[in-house]
């Protein structure tokens, strides 16, 4: 049956409020109708389609549409090619570029109501060290940066890229494959694993640290700034190279964890045509070029701590698959007084629908054997594939 949510329970307590108004009433007539009614409530409650309640399915079914009609309006003329998929999905996405006090060039991306700057990460000695005995994350770190010095963050998101070696597209007795299949093998480490954070600030959660630093754009890009700067040095004591980007690190970025496909990139770039539009989203797969994204929301972590699994073995096991690429997000925020929210996602990118669908079950089984609740998001691949870039966390 899957977890109860909110508007199952809502859809529960007013029908027994339909029933309790029809027997407080006194009226005995009134109690068949009301019967009736409080029965259509509890069916829409109980009741599922593609493992969702009906009217959250409904509402999934309803947005896809919107977006479709939305995918017909032809594309912002001289809109960045490495950026477009990722407009096309939100077009009210800009980047900008901030001049800190010491000259540095500083890049960040929003839509108006957010605004977010991206650190890449890796370790500070060895950058291509194996994965198994790599240094693992502080999550700590990530956690105490969702408030520093009164700047609140919505969200602090963790994107890990992955693409193996060999390419699972080369045929077995190749060079490449013979020469890097037991390599893979032995160290189990991929071709290219990148690790970016995203800070995404809303100015409306702290609007006097905002003022405080200049108010309006600019001071929101200082506060969020000062959490980067001190995030970035925290992450260097713990022994890594944190960098922030600039604006065109930036871009370059989000489209590597958007897997575009580079002779597509150049090709847009060289082509004077108006833009035309690269994505297409699916109830299951989101399309760019002649790339194939399925993604998945973890509905269910397993224990972790003592006897539990361990993260980075999790994602190693995730992100391993012979698929052209792999990503991998989590986003923490704020929950209350004291409490961290926790969202995950991961998006499979494939040469076509056929692969996809055969590495999704793959998926599939080792998150069940690793006992870890994958949900396919039908009906919602656009708002899942932005939830994996590295823009600050869930759309």
């Amino acid at each position: 049956m899957g977890p109860v949510r909110l508007q199952q329970l809502i859809l529960v307590e007013l029908a027994a409020a339909v029933m309790v108004a029809a027997w407080a009433a006194g009226t005995s007539w009134l109690l068949a109708p009301a019967g009736v009614v409080a029965a259509l409530l509890l069916l829409l409650a109980v009741l599922r389609r593609g493992r969702r309640p009906l009217p959250e399915w409904y509402e999934t079914a309803r947005s896809l549409r919107r977006r479709r009609r939305e995918a017909k309006l032809p594309v912002a003329p001289g809109t960045e090619p490495l950026l477009a998929p990722a407009v096309e999905c939100d077009p009210a996405l800009r980047t900008y570029s901030f001049v800190s006090r010491d000259d540095r060039s500083i890049g960040m991306i929003g839509d108006g109501t957010f605004l977010t700057a991206v650190l890449f990460v890796q370790p500070g000695d060895q950058p291509l060290r194996p994965g198994g005995s790599g240094r693992q994350l502080p999550l700590q770190l990530i956690h105490d940066a969702l408030e520093v010095d009164g700047i609140r963050l919505a969200s602090a998101q963790v994107v890990q890229h992955t693409q193996p070696a060999p390419a699972p597209h080369l045929p077995q007795q190749s060079l490449a494959a013979r020469s890097y299949g037991p390599l893979q093998a032995q160290a189990g480490s991929p071709a290219l694993r990148l690790t970016w954070v995203a800070l995404k600030l809303d100015p409306e959660l702290c609007p006097e640290a905002v003022q405080a630093r200049g108010d309006g754009v600019p001071g929101a890009q200082r506060a969020l700034l000062r959490v980067a700067d001190q995030l970035a040095s925290r992450l260097a004591g713990a022994g890594f190279q944190a960098t922030i980007l600039d604006e065109n690190e930036l871009v370059q970025a989000i489209a590597t964890s958007s897997c575009l496909n580079p002779r597509a990139n150049a090709q847009h770039a060289q082509d004077g045509r108006p833009s035309q539009r690269r994505t297409v989203e699916a109830v299951r797969t989101w399309r760019v070029d002649d790339r194939w994204h399925t993604t998945y929301w973890i509905s269910r972590w397993p224990h972790m701590g003592n006897g539990g699994a361990a993260l980075p073995a999790l994602v190693a096991q995730f992100t391993s698959l012979p698929v052209l690429a792999t990503t991998f997000s989590m986003t923490l925020s704020k929950a209350g007084g004291r409490g961290v929210s926790l969202a995950g996602h991961i998006r499979v990118t494939a040469r076509g629908d056929d692969e996809l669908a055969q590495l999704g079950r793959e998926l599939e089984r080792a998150a069940s054997a690793a006992k870890v609740g994958l949900v396919r998001l039908d009906r919602e691949q656009v708002p899942g594939a932005l939830a994996t870039l590295p823009l600050g966390g869930t759309y």
